[in-house]
């Protein structure tokens, strides 16, 4: 009978220790499967976050590469604004100075014989000039051309005007604007070409610079 007994204790003991083994095989198992599905998550988590981070990377660096094309955009535009402004008042005042009295009167009857050699102005062709440059050079053209003066040519006062003179034949509707700000305007418009040129040339040389 004890040794029956011992028997069963033994065999109960075994059984226990078996299923306890198992039990313990299966959550160590479990425990395995969770920490390598944790692993794969945390490796899909992390490639994920390196993904975002290099797309963020790349959108940034485009968006600042071109936030810098228009920041130089800008700068070349105010440059170039700032070099046309700077001629615009250079030839203003080299215009200016340019005009002078024996100038616009050569001007002038140059003007008025280029007309008449073109079959316009059958009647008289009107000069319109500052109220400071009219007097001037009516006592001039008095002095010095006076056949042209009674060839055709009328002088009169435009209180718009600064330096220079327009002309206009009402009879062929001729209006021409040989103004300081005409002249200068013209000056600039020829020179805005070879000024962009320049500049972009200038701006090439310091991007390869740097």
């Amino acid at each position: 009978m004890a040794e029956n007994l011992e028997n069963l204790l033994n065999r109960i003991q075994k059984e226990g220790v078996e299923k306890a083994e198992a039990e313990a095989a299966k959550i160590i198992e479990k425990a395995r499967e969770q920490a390598s599905l944790i692993v794969k998550e945390s490796e899909a988590e992390a490639k994920e976050i390196l993904e975002k981070a290099e797309r963020d990377a790349r959108v940034f660096a485009e968006q600042s590469i071109k936030t810098m094309e228009h920041a130089g955009r800008d700068v070349l535009i105010t440059v170039g604004n700032g070099i046309n402004n700077l001629l615009k008042e250079i030839a203003f005042h080299s215009v200016g100075e340019a005009l002078s009295p024996d100038t616009l009167i050569q001007m002038m009857i140059k003007i008025a014989t280029a007309y008449a050699d073109k079959g316009f102005a059958e009647g008289r062709i009107n000069m319109l000039l500052s109220p400071e440059d009219q007097k001037t050079v009516v006592k001039l053209f008095m002095e010095k051309y006076r056949e042209q003066f009674q060839k055709g040519i009328e002088i009169h006062v435009d209180d718009k005007i600064v330096k220079g003179f327009k002309v206009a034949i009402k009879s062929d509707n001729v209006f021409h604007d040989f103004t300081q700000e005409a002249i200068a305007d013209s000056i600039c418009y020829f020179l805005k070409p070879y000024l962009a040129e320049i500049i972009h040339r200038v701006a090439n040389t310091l991007v390869k610079e740097d």
